[in-house]
């Protein structure tokens, strides 16, 4: 580890998280310094610093950007200078889920790399980190850092796209217009798919209208399941998204969608709880019902190559932006909602 000092915001405990100065990481052989650039607030950073999830001390991040400070001079693709983003999950390449192509669901994806006497989930409120040089994926220069740490979200988006075999022109259901919800509304709309999006929140539903979706429905006011069958004449969705974490979404997903359709559980449920399936309404129907983990190192590179090009935008996405000395007070308010994220600027 280098002598020189770093800033880091970590969470020691339920609700105490202090911006400190600590040993800057130096790099292994087969790793490259990053110096951190943006960094994404998820629900899982809230979580740990709630005391939801129990990992202290933590150094969260996991949603984040940045600039190469150090990398291998015989790297033939990187240079000090490029920018970056990092997927954070550890793949060991190896294992029974690697081999065969599903690497979000390695078995060592939870397991500490090394030993950094924190608890790294990304590391991205540090200044600096150390990833494996294969979890490094290079940019355009042109790129907005800030919209980059919005990649891994949208990477988990594009697999769960992957998941629903969605094709073109058919119609997708989204229930829950968070930030994932949002990204599976642009996701869908570069693939020429008509999407209907059901919110309890206006202001999550007038962003779901400004990014593309063709129709929104709030279950408080109207049937969202009459409104599917009603746009689709009867027949239900091709696809239905649940990404709200309520059993009454999920229920909903499987009364929305039709014959032949793909339900994809998105979200979590916590605490966990059991859906009513009509056995036969799968059964003849042939309805495929499926969740989503993550996403592949492949989703991470798509969802780069998206917003390197300009063929999306996640600017929408961001409610505002803050210095790194303000996310302890931006981690003890209560967020307004998951429509937008946070973004820390180092």
């Amino acid at each position: 580890m280098s002598t020189e000092l770093m800033r880091a915001v970590i969470i020691t405990g339920p609700r105490t998280a202090t911006l400190e100065r600590i040993r800057r990481w130096s790099p292994e052989p087969g790793e490259v310094l990053v110096r951190c650039k943006t960094a994404a607030i998820c629900t899982t950073e809230r979580r740990i610093f709630l005391g939801d999830r129990a990992l202290y001390p933590t150094i969260g991040g996991h949603e984040f950007a940045g600039i190469v400070e150090w990398v291998d001079e015989d790297d033939p693709e990187l240079k000090p200078g490029d920018y970056v983003a990092i997927d954070a999950v550890n793949r060991c390449g190896h294992c029974y889920y690697c081999i065969r192509g599903h690497d979000n669901l390695c078995v060592d994806m939870y397991k500490p790399r090394k030993d950094y006497g924190y608890i790294l989930i990304g590391g991205g409120f540090a200044e600096y980190v150390t990833p494996l040089r294969s979890q490094v994926v290079k940019l355009p220069p042109t790129v907005n850092l800030e919209e980059a740490s919005l990649i891994e979200p949208l990477a988990c988006c594009i697999h769960s796209i992957k998941k629903a075999q969605l094709s073109l022109g058919e119609t997708m259901a989204i229930i829950g217009a968070g930030t994932m919800g949002t990204m599976h509304v642009m996701l869908a709309k570069l693939m020429g798919a008509r999407v209907i999006v059901s919110d309890v929140d206006e202001a999550r539903l007038d962003l779901a209208r400004r990014v593309g979706a063709d129709v929104t429905v709030n279950p408080r006011r109207d049937d969202p399941v009459k409104l599917v069958r009603d746009y689709t004449d009867g027949r239900g969705a091709d696809v239905v998204i649940v990404a709200a974490s309520a059993k009454e979404a999920g229920q909903q997903g499987l009364a929305m969608v039709g014959r032949l359709g793909r339900l994809v559980l998105y979200a979590s449920l916590y605490p966990p709880g059991n859906l009513e399936i009509d056995w036969n309404h799968i059964h003849y129907e042939e309805i495929m019902i499926t969740g989503t983990e993550g996403k592949s190192g492949e989703d991470f590179r798509q969802a780069a190559a998206l917003l390197g090009s300009g063929a999306i935008s996640l600017r929408p996405l961001i409610s505002k932006v803050i210095p790194l000395h303000e996310l302890p007070q931006e981690l003890a308010l209560k967020p307004t909602g998951e429509t937008q994220r946070v973004v820390v600027r180092l």
